[in-house]
């Protein structure tokens, strides 16, 4: 982990621009480049880059290079495993600076294919590294590089490089950590995006933050739901008032509380959408400039589909299976006399086959039955 820079650290001298810029960067990918062109020209190299290297495997992979033509850092990569700045992974300590002189020998380094074949040719020979953050199996480290004709970086400049290092360190590890986080809520909202459960997320006051594309199709059609404005509101007059209050309350909830189950009406539909809403817990909004609590609402209605026989509800209160096939529909808000037509059975045998069900899992009404269902079942979104 990088270390806190004080305040006493921060530097009042002609480094003072620069360090602004570093900590600027790392909220803004494409400043680094210009970044790195300065540290480059402040410590006079021919060339500068961050590079990751991997001890286990001998590759290396360039983030940065400056100038920005990339070239070289693809060289770097096809020698990587051949680099005599890298034969002792103990010397890689995380914030340390370090010359290739202290790695290496100058006359040593002349005898490798890694000089004859990378730096000679392009003129290189003095190293300056500095160790930004060192991970399992492998390290990032700044590197700068200059000309066979140009002296070996002094005391000066090692110290310049010391104290820019705790900044970078800093400030690349607060963007690794944001597009840690950003790639993996891109790659869970892609794999919610293709789920064919329709599902939404809502603020408090119930605008709809995002819908995955079955929810889209929901929403055109308002079954159970529809659009008002940013807001999202019950299609039923009747229901909006306790939509409304229930996304308020699980905006509002902890995560991990248990989840609320409202039958929501369809306007010229036969059957009526469940909804179920549970508690994300606050989240930062950029629009908002604060944390706001976050509910999830996924939709299930009649169509929707429910194995029965792998339906661990059903399993854990043992039902039969005419008992599983009644809750399921029960859960799918169908009405008693649908659940009789789906099954091809009296309105009597379904009230025979509740009312067991009942009994067996100390319910004592079809919404606190869906309620339970909903608890239960892992296989409901």
């Amino acid at each position: 982990m990088p270390k806190t820079v004080s305040r006493q650290e921060l530097p009042a001298g002609p480094l003072a621009s620069l360090v602004h810029a570093i900590h600027a960067a790392g909220v803004h990918d494409g400043a680094w480049h210009e970044v790195f062109e300065r540290i480059r020209a402040h410590l006079d190299a021919r060339v500068i880059t961050l590079a990751r290297h991997e001890f286990d495997s001998g590759t290396e992979a360039t983030l940065y290079e400056a100038p920005a033509d990339a070239q070289f850092g693809a060289e770097l990569a096809r020698y990587a495993a051949r680099n005599p700045w890298y034969l002792s992974s103990d010397d890689y300590v995380g914030g340390r600076v370090m010359t290739g002189e202290e790695l290496i020998g100058l006359p040593e380094l002349r005898r490798t294919d890694f000089y004859r074949g990378l730096l000679e040719p392009r003129g290189l020979l003095h190293l300056l590294c500095g160790v930004v953050a060192r991970q399992a199996g492998g390290v990032h480290c700044l590197a700068a590089y200059r000309a066979a004709g140009q002296p070996g970086f002094d005391t000066q400049e090692r110290a310049d490089l010391k104290l820019l290092l705790d900044h970078l360190a800093l400030a690349l590890e607060g963007r690794w950590r944001w597009q840690e986080a950003d790639d993996l809520a891109q790659a869970l909202l892609a794999l919610a995006q293709h789920d064919t459960n329709p599902m939404l997320l809502v603020t408090a006051a119930a605008e709809l933050v995002w819908c995955n594309g079955a929810a889209e199709l929901q929403l055109d059609r308002a079954l159970g739901l529809r659009r008002d404005g940013a807001r999202l509101v019950a299609a039923a007059a009747t229901d909006r008032r306790l939509l409304a209050e229930a996304v308020a309350r699980m905006a509002a909830a902890a995560p991990g509380q248990p989840p609320m189950v409202l039958s929501l009406a369809s306007p010229g539909a036969a059957q009526p959408v469940v909804a179920l809403l549970r508690a994300l817990g606050p989240v930062y909004s950029r629009q908002a400039g604060a944390r706001r609590g976050l509910a999830l609402i996924a939709l299930r209605g009649a169509q929707a589909g429910h194995d029965p026989a792998s339906c661990v509800f059903a399993q854990r209160y043992e039902l039969t299976a005419a008992q599983a096939r009644v809750s399921a529909l029960v859960f799918a808000g169908q009405p008693l006399t649908a659940i009789a037509g789906t099954l091809n059975v009296s309105e009597n045998t379904v009230r025979s086959h509740l009312k067991q069900i009942f009994q067996k899992t100390d319910t004592h009404g079809q919404m606190e039955l869906v309620h339970l269902h909903a608890r239960i079942c892992p296989s409901l979104p």
